[in-house]
């Protein structure tokens, strides 16, 4: 199909490509042309140009007996019917035609609300669209709503996990590329330099911070033994706030205008598991550290309490209002999230 052949060349070297092009026939370099001017990961380049489409004035008969000459056809489970002018104007399910008695006319069976895209809508929405609806393929259209082409299932499952992989990627602070473990170790590091430069800076406010309080470290050594806990605890619950929240976008779970409840709603799952695990910390630090002050618990029980509830928030906040700013929250979940957690966490 003409949307894997330009999948192949653009693997290729501009040379080589360009070479693999003039071997092919006129009507065939024109198709590829046609591909490889969309947008990178747009629907364009998923979309199989060679689609079986029918003229709605003929009979259910009639359109069986013309499928049945199309041994070629890349997906016949849906039916695209068009008008005089080639618009796209209905859908027949290949069961609806089978079941349908073969007097009947397509235009009378037709489903006439159609779901299509744009050859520029971005693959990420294209799998969305076919995982809301549980399509087997979206029809797309020109502006004058022509036919170009459909983007098969099995197109979207590759999107899907290409989309997936970056994401992570990105949460992690790996950079976006899906290639990454065919690039060099120099590539790879110069990559995710600038992710581990924000945790860098987020290490050293830390420890600026550390060193106001030295005093009262030095006099009560106990307050140190906590602060990786603080922070490990917070850190986890403001990752699993952030990943929580990107996947809702992803999945449309999470609607824009309703921030608000999502923001107490996090604040909540905090709450809760801050007081729980700031009540287990402070029966722990009053039973083992018998030396040290009486309100030790208390203090190291409150800090932790404070900072998941302040990290759940964080968490939550932060990829929220990434998008409003038209960046991908995916990229949130990483560095961001975690260096801001980490200097809050020592400072309570």
């Amino acid at each position: 199909p003409t949307n894997d052949q330009s999948g192949i060349l653009n693997i290729l070297e501009d040379e080589k490509a360009q070479s693999i092009i003039e071997l092919l026939n006129a009507e065939e370099q024109e198709e590829i042309a046609e591909i490889m001017g969309y947008p990178d990961d747009s629907a364009g380049t998923l979309m199989n140009t060679e689609v079986f489409t029918l003229h709605n004035s003929i009979t259910a008969g009639e359109a069986i007996k013309t499928l049945q000459d199309q041994e070629d056809a890349e997906m016949v489970f849906y039916l695209y019917i068009t008008d005089d002018d080639d618009r796209l104007v209905g859908v027949i399910s290949l069961r609806a035609l089978a079941t349908t008695p073969s007097s009947t006319k397509l235009k009378d069976i037709m489903i006439k609300n159609i779901h299509s895209i744009r050859p520029e809508t971005d693959q990420e929405e294209v799998a969305r669209i076919v995982a809301q609806y549980n399509f087997l393929a979206v029809p797309v259209l020109d502006s004058n709503s022509r036919l170009l082409g459909i983007v098969t299932v099995d197109d979207v499952v590759d999107v899907i996990r290409e989309e997936a992989t970056e994401d992570f990627l990105r949460m992690a602070g790996a950079g976006k590329d899906r290639e990454i473990l065919l690039k060099s170790s120099w590539e790879n590091a110069k990559t995710r330099l600038p992710w581990l430069f924000a945790s860098w800076i987020g290490g050293v406010i830390a420890a600026s911070i550390i060193g106001i309080f030295e005093d009262m470290l030095a006099n009560i050594v106990t307050l140190a033994a906590f602060i990786p806990v603080i922070l490990g605890m917070g850190g986890n619950i403001a990752t699993q706030s952030s990943t929580i929240i990107v996947r809702g976008m992803a999945t449309g779970r999470v609607n824009i205008g309703g921030e608000t409840k999502l923001i107490f709603k996090e604040i909540k799952v905090g709450l809760i598991l801050g007081t729980l695990y700031g009540m287990l910390l402070g029966v722990f630090a009053k039973f083992t550290f018998t030396g040290a002050p009486d309100n030790l618990g208390f203090v190291v029980g409150l800090s932790i309490c404070a900072s998941m509830i302040v990290a759940a928030t964080v968490g939550t906040i932060i990829p929220l209002i990434l998008r409003k700013l038209d960046i991908d929250p995916a990229i949130a979940t990483g560095p961001f999230v975690t260096t801001s957690i980490d200097i809050l966490g020592v400072l309570f």
